[in-house]
């Protein structure tokens, strides 16, 4: 039950995402995501120094050259990803956004197929092939791509692909990933308020306070799932995700009063299809296993 609750915690602290980010929606994109990444430092420092563990990854993973290459890589593909959503949230796009944590499983499955060579079984391939459906409905349905969903659940596939080739866990990763964009963080803010262009500090105790509170905001689910993923099988822990965009796609028409018609409606119920089909694949795989 603790694994549970633990890594729930996690999923529903990233689900809620969405309402957060929209009480910044008054301030630049790129600024929220330079103070996200600025104030996650000191929360991820702080998970380091009570770690021995975490330390320990820190140094291995500073002191290789393809660790810290891979990081270099890994650093601007969550930075492009963190920016995205903060991007989505302010121009009212969290439905489309959530799209793309729907199809993160299939991408990421895909990802193994193209990038590595794996193969699947027929029941993954159907799965897929409903998934597809499902976004190509949506696209000719609306005549627009949605470029949003899509480039958000790519991102974050390839992100986790390139953080599987490493040994360093995910608090250790990020604290280096958001280490070395760092220099960038400081000196782009800098610039903002130089150039009078800055909404922190110039704007609300509120806001000011929301962009700090941002670093925790971002650093706390994901302490909870690395927790519960120790805890629980892996393919519990995948299929407990899809409560993370089931949270924002409801924020988004619920909460936030994002337009949904039927056309999007059917074209997310091909990717729904397509996500059941393959959770069914992965418990008949976890039971055949055990």
């Amino acid at each position: 039950m603790r694994g549970y609750l633990t890594i729930l915690s996690g999923y529903i602290g990233w689900g809620l995402f969405p309402l957060f980010w929209s009480m910044l929606a008054h301030v630049p994109a790129v600024e929220v995501l330079l103070h996200r990444m600025l104030w996650s430092m000191p929360v991820l420092l702080l998970f380091i120094v009570i770690s021995t563990r975490r330390r320990t990854q820190v140094q291995a993973a500073i002191c290789s050259r393809k660790a810290m290459g891979l990081l270099v890589i890994s650093s601007l593909v969550i930075c492009f990803n963190w920016g995205l959503y903060i991007w989505a949230v302010a121009n009212q796009r969290v439905v489309e956004a959530s799209m793309g944590y729907f199809l993160t499983p299939l991408l990421n499955v895909l990802t193994g197929v193209v990038l590595l060579r794996e193969r699947i079984d027929k029941t993954t391939i159907v799965a897929i092939i409903f998934a597809a459906i499902g976004v190509l409905y949506y696209i000719l349905s609306t005549s627009l791509i949605p470029w949003v969903g899509l480039s958000a659940g790519i991102s974050f596939a390839i992100y986790g692909f390139i953080r599987k080739q490493m040994d360093t866990n995910a608090i250790p990763g990020l604290f280096i990933e958001t280490l070395i964009l760092l220099p960038f963080t400081l000196l782009t803010l800098l610039w903002l308020h130089q150039q009078g262009q800055a909404v922190f500090l110039n704007h609300s105790l509120n806001t000011d306070f929301l962009l700090v509170l941002g670093g925790p905001v971002t650093v706390l689910p994901l302490a909870l799932f690395t927790a519960g993923t120790r805890m629980l099988p892996m393919t519990t822990v995948g299929i407990l995700f899809y409560v993370t965009p089931t949270l924002q796609f409801i924020s988004g028409v619920v909460v936030l009063g994002e337009a949904f018609d039927s056309n999007r409606l059917i074209g997310f119920i091909g990717i729904w299809t397509g996500l059941a089909i393959f959770s069914y694949r992965l418990i008949r795989g976890d039971k055949s296993s055990s």
